[in-house]
């Protein structure tokens, strides 16, 4: 368990260094790195159940889904955009 919440942070970490086309986009992006971000820390304090890791496929498949467009944007562009949701 602990190997797919590491797997999942650096998963996490790649899609931070992509972006969007559009701020929104981008905000929506980031907010759902975040949220799997946060539920994966806190899988590493306790163990997982059957309902933990159902939680978390469903909000890496919802993150992969709004950072799709992002994987190949330029770094530069990444920061400029992820500035305007002020991060």
């Amino acid at each position: 368990m602990k190997s797919l919440v590491i797997a999942t942070l650096a998963y996490l970490f790649m899609l931070s260094l992509s972006a969007c086309s559009s701020n929104t986009e981008i905000c929506s992006c980031l907010e759902s790195g975040k949220k799997l971000e946060k539920f994966s820390s806190e899988l590493l304090q306790r163990e997982a159940t059957a309902k933990d890791l159902q939680k978390m496929k469903k909000l890496k498949a919802d993150q992969e889904k709004k950072c799709a467009d992002f994987q190949t944007m330029d770094g530069a562009k990444m920061l400029e955009l992820k500035e305007a949701c002020g991060e």
